[in-house]
């Protein structure tokens, strides 16, 4: 007997888990991914504005412990190498008390990283050394095998401060730089957060960035996904999932309709997860249901279902809150400082770091025209009730003392991007948010969750941990189906 399987959502955890689910399903499932935007990536997804220009989301990257995301990209018969590009373990601190960039290199080996600390010059000499030693102790708890999570009620600053930091070293760049650097948290977040960090970056190959040379669905999500329907599986875009129909402790439907959508031109409506009109249906045709639907999105499935929410499984995810991430870009006709090969940190909220794309983004590297283009990454919060200009305007005087007045630069253009609706928003891994995350398994027997929010091997706000929450829950429901017949 076949088993029919609905996969909500085409971004790492549905795509991964698809995948999964095919491939040791040994022809026994029917998978179908219904996906409520046009292109395939989810939070990760990339594309094409209507002069072609290439718009993501935010900064994707690629870091060097992807051995999920590495292994599913081979099996889709993507060639690492021509899909992705490294930045040769480059990064940089601007450090605000001596108006200085200081790099950071990788250096080689499993004390890779760690060295990074020990041979920074932004940091006066008793500093650095001192900052050295904690971070040493912090790589050697992270890889201690001890259970991590029992840190995670407490801020990292105030961690390394009882670990032995001095406290004014938290205002340094470079204590900043793993929670950025890796996963854009420029806030206070979770200490062992942080430690899990470390944990998969322990070494320089593992720490490692990678950008795609084209965007990310182009280089990533388009072939994984013809790898999924080479194994079978059927892909639907546009579809909105908005309610759970259950009978006793089954799913029997999906509420959907067509979505709204969802490049930079999207409908106002898509804010509130509506349908267009006319367009609503139910999906009956499946046995079990995986849903990587972004927390924000699950939490306005069914709100009027009292029976639902108030259940200790649901009832906790309302402890779970998301932050809205920015990117902004500005394209120049002049270059910047070549030695800026990675990413540039230590800049003031909101964009706290950027990259030069230039030499790594395929339709820019060849360009004589083009001297340089920025990418910066940051968070919204603290910056709601701020308009594009007010944020563009701050940023520019942010930045002036380490690229040269950008006017100089001869700004082609200067590109904002928000991406604050529910289904682009990021969990915010603050302090005690670990023990509010859902396991896979879920009080109705065919319901499966997946995403980069649900606890899993990784627990990192990443597509690596999307991938394997996404293969995890696969390899549940798998067994549910075989305990089951």
């Amino acid at each position: 007997m076949t088993a029919r399987v609905l996969v909500l959502g085409a971004g790492p955890a549905g795509l991964s888990a698809a995948e999964r689910l095919l491939e040791r399903g040994h022809g026994r499932l029917r998978v179908h991914v219904a996906h409520m935007q046009d292109v395939l990536g989810g939070k990760a997804a990339s594309w094409r504005d209507d002069q072609g220009v290439l718009v993501e989301h935010g900064w994707h990257m690629v870091v060097g412990f992807y051995d999920r995301l590495f292994a599913l990209m081979k099996r889709a018969g993507i060639d690492r190498d021509s899909a992705l590009t490294s930045m040769h373990g480059d990064s940089h601190c601007y450090e605000p008390a001596s108006n200085e960039v200081y790099t950071m290199n990788s250096g080689g080996g499993k004390l890779g990283v760690a060295a990074r600390f020990s041979f920074y010059q932004g940091l006066p000499a008793e500093d650095r050394f001192h900052f050295a030693r904690v971070m040493t102790q912090a790589f050697a708890i992270a890889g201690s095998g001890q259970d991590l999570t029992r840190h995670d009620d407490i801020c990292f600053d105030t961690w390394a401060v009882e670990l032995g930091l001095r406290p004014h070293m938290t205002r340094y760049a470079l204590f900043r730089f793993l929670r950025i650097a890796y996963f854009n948290f420029p806030q206070q977040i979770s200490a062992y957060h942080v430690l899990q960090t470390l944990k998969n970056v322990s070494t320089s190959e593992h720490a490692e960035l990678f950008v795609c040379r084209a965007g990310s669905t182009e280089s990533l999500w388009n072939p994984v996904g013809d790898h999924l329907r080479r194994l079978g599986a059927t892909i639907e875009g546009s579809v909105l999932a908005t309610d759970f129909v259950y009978r006793g402790d089954r799913i029997i439907g999906v509420r959907v309709g067509s979505a709204p959508p969802t490049g930079p031109l999207s409908a106002e409506s898509i804010d509130d997860l509506t349908v267009l009109p006319g367009t609503a249906r139910v999906l009956s045709d499946f046995d079990f249901v995986l849903s990587t639907l972004p927390v924000e999105c699950l939490k306005r499935m069914n709100r009027d279902d009292d029976r639902m929410w108030r259940s200790s499984f649901f009832r906790r995810l309302e402890n779970l809150r998301s932050v809205a991430t920015m990117s902004l870009t500005i394209v120049t006709r002049r270059p910047i400082d070549p030695r800026f090969r990675g990413p540039v940190h230590g800049f003031a909220a909101p964009f706290t770091f950027f990259v030069n794309m230039k030499p790594y983004w395929r339709e820019y590297a060849d360009d004589e025209a083009i001297g340089a283009v920025l990418v910066f990454g940051g968070q919204e919060a603290g910056f709601e009730g701020w308009t594009d200009q007010q944020i563009i305007d701050f940023t520019l005087e942010n930045v002036q003392s380490t690229l040269g007045a950008l006017l100089l630069l001869d700004v082609v253009s200067i590109e904002l991007h928000r991406n604050d609706k529910p289904w682009e928003r990021l969990l915010l891994a603050e302090p005690g948010v670990d023990q509010f995350r859902p396991d896979p398994l879920t009080p109705f027997r065919n319901l499966f969750l997946a995403g980069d929010w649900v606890k899993n091997r990784v627990n990192l706000v990443s597509m690596e941990g999307a991938v394997c929450s996404g293969q995890e829950a696969a390899d549940l429901l798998l067994a549910r189906i075989a305990e089951e017949r």
